[in-house]
């Protein structure tokens, strides 16, 4: 049998990892067995570790409903593993037998505070795993019912509409707010070093917006995120044909687009301004050039949002599937259309009054905070 050193080296994933880093956390994964139909971990309990499937096939179950399948070599529970009390949304059984690489939660924090090449590889393939299920969910959303307005679209303004905004531009009329507050606000970043503000903030370029610009457009492949510094955004997803449902509107302070830093993939709705204003725009070079803590950092930020998003749509989604939501008609006060909706906004982002990030922290958030308070001998 091969050596869990040898079984992680032939992971993808830790394919960067140099052998030494792989020989060293070898001896905080354990290696387990499961027979078919054998609980592996039960909705509702309290996440402690996070695995690696080596062989066989895991099922996950979410109020007796199928929600997904992992296979060799995928990660299961990663992302509840670096968000500190975070809870099972599935039960998970072996579909055949199984044999998976688990890794406890103190065990990921030893990792993060040694640096380990490994941690960053379990965070980059969280994010991978995440953005695939969220692909996924999206897939589920079904598109069935007339939207209320003309569905987004891209048009060359006429030469009118041009001289008009020559005039009168309509942009915003003060300067863009900083946008350290803002990141301050993000989960895991409300007490970062000055240093590591100033190292995530190069990461952002500030863009002006007029009232009425598509500042995203559903379908289109995407590779930026977006915060907003001020003005208002309005979300709106395609439900058939021509037509549009708005899903919420965003203002100071919110985000968009986070998956496509991790995964360019076409946007699941398109964005509007309501008003004029100024974005944040990171794209995926400066995501990729971030370097030592700003990388981790970020990336557990983006990995929390993430998560939350998708934890969201899938609560909303099942409350749609509850509520007969495939025959719901559209604008019904408690039906399932309204719900539909409101799975399709969180996939493409998170509105601060249904679900506050910044009360989010990570798995190594308490140590950190005492370790950075203890005075340096």
């Amino acid at each position: 049998m091969a050596t869990i050193a040898e079984e992680l080296s032939l992971l993808p994933f830790f394919a960067k990892v140099p052998r030494h880093e792989l020989d060293r956390a070898a001896p905080l994964f354990r290696r387990e067995k499961f027979d078919t139909n054998e609980l592996v971990w039960a909705q509702g309990a309290a996440v402690d570790e996070l695995a690696i499937v080596l062989l066989g096939e895991l099922v996950a179950h979410a109020n007796l409903r199928e929600v997904g399948r992992i296979r060799a070599p995928d990660l299961i529970g990663e992302a509840g593993a670096f968000v500190a009390g975070s809870i099972r949304t599935a039960s998970v059984k072996a579909a055949r037998p199984t044999e998976v690489l688990t890794l406890s939660v103190p065990d990921l924090r030893t990792l993060r505070f040694a640096k380990s090449r490994v941690y960053d590889a379990l965070l980059e393939q969280a994010q991978r795993s995440l953005c695939r299920r969220i692909a996924a969910t999206n897939a589920r959303v079904a598109q069935v019912a007339q939207g209320a307005t003309a569905a987004v679209a891209r048009r060359e303004p006429g030469a009118l509409v041009r001289l008009w905004r020559t005039l009168r531009p309509g942009l915003p009329s003060t300067p863009c707010p900083p946008v350290g507050p803002i990141l301050r606000e993000l989960p895991g970043l409300r007490h970062m070093e000055p240093e590591l503000e100033e190292l995530l903030a190069q990461g952002f370029a500030a863009e002006p917006f007029e009232e009425g610009r598509v500042l995203v457009l559903e379908g289109e492949v995407g590779s930026s995120m977006y915060l907003v510094a001020q003005g208002d955004i309005d979300v709106l997803r395609n439900v058939r044909g021509d037509r549009a449902e708005l899903l919420v509107r965003l203002g100071a302070g919110q985000q968009f687009g986070a998956n496509t830093l991790v995964d360019p993939a076409p946007r699941t709705a398109s964005c509007v301004a309501a008003t004029a204003g100024w974005l944040y725009r990171m794209d995926k070079d400066a995501f990729l050039g971030l370097r030592g803590d700003a990388r981790t950092a970020w990336r557990e930020c983006v990995l929390a949002t993430l998560a939350t998003q998708l934890k969201s749509a899938n609560a909303a989604l099942d409350r749609a599937l509850v509520a007969g939501g495939v025959a719901a008609a559209p604008g019904a006060p408690e039906g399932g259309f309204d719900e539909l909706l409101r799975a399709s906004g969180y996939l493409e982002s998170l509105p601060r009054n249904e679900s506050d990030l910044a009360e989010l922290s990570f798995v190594v958030t308490d140590d950190h905070e005492r370790n950075r308070r203890r005075p340096k001998p």
